[in-house]
């Protein structure tokens, strides 16, 4: 597939310039992995500490840091004349690396006597680190170019990065031979991680910043929320879809590893499997990306999640012990999961840069409040899901708590997914 090269060349578009800004979403994914699978069991089953204090922290973390984002979005904005979004990357980097070496590699006195304030304090300098990389960079691409098919292409290679972070994350305890709560599989995805930082601050200062420099404009103040509201209500119409969209992948990713254990009884075979699903992301996403030039990008993503939807209703001939079903499942809707990513971001760049060409500033305004619609669906999957299979005894596998999980796990997503399409088919066109 040509399209790529041949729109650098028309364009003057390096391809270094999609390397310099994909580059650091692979180690924002990697970090995603153990936060979102080890980490609980690697804190107890390595220091004995109280499973309930490591739940009570991480809900209080998970609430603050969904608020952090519009805040960190909000003065975003007014920083960038005297921080540019390349400089709130950077501080951002310093407080992730310091807030991860003690969730890493705990001082054991302090983490046992006082777990629940040890890992409130330092989960929320990581999070909060994480936030001031991850809003300005999603801004970024809006003062990379004006063009709407490259500012898909740099979305795309910040998902790409991103999902091949994922599968680097997945394949260290693979590599290494080890458990994945190991201490040792830690140690490595540390250094790892350090070093994916450090070279995507080294491109992004290298490709980016010359490009940013020759892009400063005259743009406005920036703007208030409830301005934005009233004055340009069209900004927040793909917000519906969007958290809609999120909330129906936070289901089956909160309850991937409980589905694989219990209705299915393949707990063996849950690294293979989600390394599938991911590698399926990547290869699925230049033809997302080629649909969303055939046809305009909102309707690549609502056809995107319309695939995923008919393929998850693939379950409905899935047995446990059926590895092979559940593996052509995985396959087909990790086809669409490069889209779910890559479309949805770059129509929310489109939408910045049509606020900025009328002399808007909110970039980190608007990224903040669509973080805050990412983390409140896991939050709620987390919230909704969680207690109810509690309450119904998973753990001795009671039909109820089958039945639960096979629908949150299954059916929920087709249905959420749908009135997302609705959505998507009815409004995307105020989005162009």
């Amino acid at each position: 597939m040509m399209i790529w090269p041949q729109m650098a060349k028309r364009t003057g578009h390096s391809l270094w310039t999609d390397f310099g800004y994909g580059a650091m979403g692979l180690p924002l994914a990697m970090l995603g992995v153990p936060f979102y699978f080890y980490m609980p069991n690697y804190w107890f089953e390595n220091w004995g500490v109280s499973l309930t204090a490591i739940g009570l922290a991480l809900l209080v973390t998970r609430l603050t840091d969904m608020l952090t984002d519009p805040l960190v979005g909000f003065y975003s904005d007014r920083w960038t004349r005297h921080l540019g979004y390349l400089r709130q990357i950077q501080l951002g980097a310093v407080l992730l690396v310091v807030g991860c070496w003690p969730l890493f590699f705990p001082f054991e006195a302090a983490f046992q006597q006082q777990t629940f304030w040890y890992l409130v304090l330092w989960s929320f300098m990581t999070f909060l680190g994480w936030t001031l990389i991850s809003v300005p960079y999603q801004a970024l691409v809006s003062k990379l170019t004006p063009q709407p098919d490259l500012k898909t292409r740099l979305t795309s290679f910040r998902e790409g990065f991103g999902l091949i972070g994922v599968m680097v994350a997945l394949s260290l305890p693979v590599v290494l031979s080890l458990p994945p709560t190991s201490r040792e599989v830690f140690h490595t995805l540390f250094v790892v991680l350090f070093i994916g930082l450090a070279v995507a601050l080294l491109l992004q200062a290298w490709r980016l910043k010359p490009i940013l420099n020759d892009s400063k404009g005259g743009l406005n103040h920036p703007v208030f929320i409830q301005t934005l509201w009233q004055q340009h209500r069209w900004s927040f119409g793909i917000m519906p879809a969007y958290f809609l969209n999120n909330l129906a992948n936070a289901f089956p990713a909160t309850l991937f590893m409980f589905f694989v254990t219990y209705a299915l009884q393949m707990e063996a075979q849950a690294g293979v499997l989600l390394a599938v699903f991911f590698v399926s992301g990547i290869v699925g996403l230049p033809f997302w990306f080629w649909v969303s030039k055939t046809l305009e990008k909102y309707q690549a993503w609502a056809f995107s999640m319309l695939f995923s939807a008919i393929s998850f209703t693939g379950l409905i001939w899935v047995e446990a012990g059926d590895f092979e079903g559940y593996l052509l499942v995985c396959v087909l809707t990790g086809l669409s999961l490069g889209a779910d990513l890559a479309l949805p971001s770059s129509l929310q760049v489109d939408l910045v840069h049509r606020l900025e060409k009328q002399s808007v500033r909110a970039a980190g305004s608007m990224f903040g409040l669509w973080g805050l619609l990412t983390k409140l669906a896991v939050a709620l999957s987390l919230g909704i899901a969680l207690p109810i299979l509690e309450t119904l005894h998973l753990k001795q596998g009671t039909p109820a708590a089958l039945n639960a999980l096979w629908v949150m796990y299954g059916l929920v997503p087709v249905v959420l997914k749908l009135v997302a399409v609705v959505w998507v088919f009815r409004q995307g066109r105020q989005w162009v």
